[in-house]
Parts: C-alpha cells; structure tokens; sequence
C-alpha cells in the first residue's frame, strides 16, 4: 500500500476514537458514485486489512434522474467489481413511496435508503453501514438546524456513530480535501445534477449562504461550526443523562396505551430537564420525535408549571396530555373505528410509526443465539430467519380474503378464521397490522409469526419483530 496518506490516517484515528468497527465485522458502504462515497469505499478499503473487517458495496437507485441515475448505478457496480467486493444495486420508486406517505422527495429518500442499507446489512450479516457525510455536510446540517429554530440537541448536528450501526468515517475530513484525494488517486466519480438545484434548502445554504459568511465573516466557519457540534454532542449526552434519571424518578406507571407521571418529582426540576422529558415520554409512546414540535412541549410545559386543577390539550398523532391533581398523564387514543387501507415500507432495522393504528413497530437484528434464548409467542413479538424473507417487507392492514400459515401448523388458513379461532373480535381484527413480504404474512403482529420463516438450528441472521410497547 506505500506509505499511508495523511487523509487514510485521519480517518484511521477517527475510527479508533469513535470505536468504530471491530475486528472481524462486515461492513456496508454506501456508495452513490460521488466524491464523498467513492472517497470512503477507497480508504475503507485501504484499512480492511489493518480494521479486520469485511467490506460489502450498497447503491440505491432514487428513479428521480433517469439515464444519469443509471450511469450512476453501473458505475458502482463497476468499481465494486475493480476491488472484488459484493455489491447490493437496487431500484427503488422514491416519488410513489413520498406520494403514499405524504412527504416531501428529500425525507422520502432518506427513509428508503436509510431502510435499504438496514435490508442490505440483515442479508450480508454485517453489524455496521459506513455514509460518507463529511465535515461541511456537518455544517450545513448545524447552520439549517439553526435556522429552523433548535437546541442542543440540534446543534449537535449528524453522530459519527448512531445506534451501534451507522459510522460516518469522514465527518472530521473537508469536503476540498476529498476532492483533492480524489484526484490526487485518479478516482473517477460521478456528478448528482440535483446537488446544483437551489430550490433545496440544504443546496441553497450550501452554495449560496456559507460561502458569503466564509468570504465576509468567517473564513474558518466551517471548522466553527464542527467545533461548535462537538461541544453540543458532548453537552447534549450530559443532558439527556440527567433527564433519564428524572424520567425513572418521576414515571408512575404506564398501561398499554398511557404513561404517567408525578408532578410533585418535576415540581423543582429545571425547565431544559423538562422539556427533554416530555421528549421522552413523546419517543416512548411514537417510536420517534415526528410532529412534536416546539410550540407542543411549551404547551405541556405551561400546563405543568400552572397549578390549578384539570387540564387537558390534544397534541399530535392521537396524544392527550391530562394534567389532574398531583398526575400527568400522556394517553394514545388507539379506538380507530373505521380504520382506513394503509401500508408502509418496515424499517429494518429501526422503528416504524404507524398513524392510522398509533402504534411502532420495531426491528432489529439479533444474533440468532441470543435471539432464541428470550423467544416467547405471547410477548408481542416475532423471530423470523430473515435469509428466507424476499424483502422488502411491509406493514398493512388486513385485506379481504387474506391467507395465512401461522407457526406450527403445516398449510394455510384463512386469517378471518385464524382470528375466530384466536377469540379476537371482530371490531378489534382491523387494528392488528400484518407483516407482509409480497403477498406472505410473516407476521400477525402481537400474535404469530409465518412457518415459513421460522428460526431453526440453520438460521444464520435473525430478524426480531416486535410491538414498541411502553411498559
């Protein structure tokens, strides 16, 4: 390899500090064909030896720009093919799946790679995917958090570790010296024509708005903005610490669908512990902060501070917030009675919310030993032997006439009578979402998983499903 360059070395102790990957992990890249990317798979691919790990290439084709998106995906493939790595090149239909759940192109993206790179991760074993945001992503990422309006916790701008399994090797790295690296390797790579569209947001701040600041204000702006994320990722930690032990102190109980807590252990609690709080019982019941914006907590917030008797506000995704005698109580409605046809593409691993129902379904990959060992049918939750499932899988409501072969019994059944048989009325049948992949349902969620799919002596990558609960 020669002598290692000064960039493969930054990376190599920003591995290290952050802890990275272990010796013997498999990794997932996620290349789009950019600078960034191509910049990350070469490095990466630098250190395997020394790392001990195992490299596997991920593109996900967006179908937003045609003919230069598929130039894109065969470049991938071609230059995984130049290192002898495994590549996962798929195509995914970003704007219908935007269009079904009621968001903008740039979120839907996000959360159909995000999932893709899960399903990649789940079919290679591997326990970690590496993304190549650097060091002005994280600037940019810092300065729209500050004009959106944020605290800490977005002033902490993107991890360089999230969950134990998404690492961002370069966040310390400038963009120049990437592209300098690039060049200085004859590393081709290839340009995404929607980074020049201004009418983003994040495009705007990054060609328009930083370099005005960088040429008139603040020369190293960017290395501030970094500094300034650091120093709020550590304070954040620090924060969040605190509120959790408030958390445990003040939480009464929580009953399926309802969490209370004692005001009187809040009562001298300061208001930035607070808040987070209320952020927490929000996450507990929703599975993640969607919708619960700023204005929301200072509601709940002047409720708690306000003495008095009886209060009650409708937040959210179904939430009431009650306040009575000395008992705050957080409730999801969950009595949907006409329940609308809805699906929603399962984040694996991760956690999806579904509106309709007010419930989160969450995934997650276990080691298959240490899966079997907490197995339980009756405990809300499936194991299933992903290498068998034909991704990706699916979160619906029931449909008329549909079948299903539940564990333990050889053939199918109709999932009306399989509901009869369980005793399950049938006002309740339409608020029990299914697991489905293609037109198999891999799980009766709460209930039972599919035969098809069941952990054996053979399985080498379990998938556990399960209701996120609040108990």
């Amino acid at each position: 390899m020669g002598e290692i360059m000064p960039l493969v070395k930054l990376v190599a102790e920003q591995i290290q500090k952050y802890n990275m990957v272990n010796k013997g992990e498999t990794v997932v890249v996620g290349v789009s064909g950019g600078p960034d990317s191509v910049a990350l798979l070469n490095i990466l691919y630098r250190l395997r030896e020394s790392l001990g790990i195992k490299l596997v290439v991920a593109h996900l084709n967006h179908q937003f720009r045609g003919a230069e998106a598929d130039a894109d995906a065969r470049f991938v493939l071609d230059e995984a093919q130049r290192l002898q790595l495994t590549a996962f090149v798929e195509s995914r239909d970003v704007s219908a799946y935007s269009y079904l759940h009621g968001i903008s192109h740039q979120v839907g993206a996000r959360e159909v790679r995000y999932s893709f790179l899960g399903e990649v991760a789940v079919k290679t074993g591997a326990s970690r995917v590496a993304l190549g945001h650097h060091a002005d992503d994280q600037a940019e990422t810092v300065f729209l958090h500050m004009l959106r309006g944020t605290g800490t916790s977005g002033l902490k701008g993107m991890l360089p570790v999230r969950e134990d399994f998404y690492i961002r090797p370069l966040l310390a790295v400038r963009r120049r010296d990437i592209e300098d690296y690039c060049r200085r390797h004859d590393l081709v790579t290839r340009l995404d024509s929607s980074n020049l569209k201004t009418e983003y947001m994040r495009n705007k701040v990054r060609l328009e708005l930083l370099p005005i600041l960088e040429k008139n204000y603040n020369p190293n702006l960017v290395e501030s903005l970094n500094r300034l994320a650091e120093i709020c990722r550590d304070e954040d930690d620090y924060l969040e610490h605190q509120a959790g032990e408030v958390y445990s102190r003040a939480r009464i109980s929580s009953a399926g669908n309802a969490i209370c807590l004692d005001a009187g252990r809040l009562s001298a609690v300061p208001q930035a512990l607070l808040r987070r709080v209320i952020r927490r019982v929000w996450t507990e019941i929703c599975g993640g902060q969607a919708d619960l914006n700023y204005q929301h907590v200072e509601q709940v917030l002047a409720i708690i501070n306000g003495g008095g008797g009886y209060r009650q506000i409708d937040l959210p995704k179904g939430i009431t917030f009650k306040k009575y005698y000395d008992i705050l109580e957080f409730t999801l409605d969950r009595k949907n009675k006409n329940i609308p046809f809805y699906q929603y593409l399962l984040k694996v691993p991760g956690i999806t919310f579904v509106p309709e129902l007010g419930l989160s379904i969450g995934a997650e990959i276990l080691p298959v030993g240490g899966a079997m060992e907490s197995y339980d049918f009756g405990s809300g939750q499936g194991f299933l032997d992903y290498d068998l499932l034909a991704t990706p899988l699916i979160v619906r409501r029931r449909l008329s006439g549909d079948r299903f072969a539940p564990l333990g019994l050889d053939g199918t059944v109709k999932l009306k009578k399989f509901f009869i048989d369980h005793k399950i009325p049938r006002y309740i049948r339409d608020c029990i979402p299914l697991v489905v992949s293609g037109n198999d349902i891999v799980w009766v969620v709460g209930m039972r998983p599919g035969e098809k799919w069941k952990v054996t002596n053979n399985t080498k990558n379990c998938l556990r499903l399960h209701i996120v609960d609040y108990e």
